[in-house]
């Protein structure tokens, strides 16, 4: 499904410096992708990074738990509140 944002948002190439160090930062290393989440908040570059860097600590430091474990337990609670990715 193509994702189309119904919000103003930060183009991947935009000028701001904020913008692009966040960007880089957020990029999924896999698919090179960002996510919704930091793309829907690129407007305010600052909050933005700090939600992403609450993000990677909680599923870093999300105990003993495998990848598998992990993947699992996102799976999980996104069905459960009705997430559709």
């Amino acid at each position: 499904m193509v994702w189309n944002s119904w919000i103003r948002i930060e183009p991947e190439d935009s000028n701001n410096d904020k913008v692009q160090k966040l960007y880089k930062k957020a990029r999924k290393p896999l698919t090179g992708k960002l996510s919704d989440l930091t793309q829907l908040t690129s407007l305010s570059p600052d909050m933005s990074d700090a939600l992403h860097s609450l993000g990677v600590a909680v599923y870093r430091d999300a105990g003993n738990l495998s990848l598998r474990e992990k993947e699992v337990a996102a799976l999980v609670t996104s069905t459960l509140i009705g997430c559709v990715h």
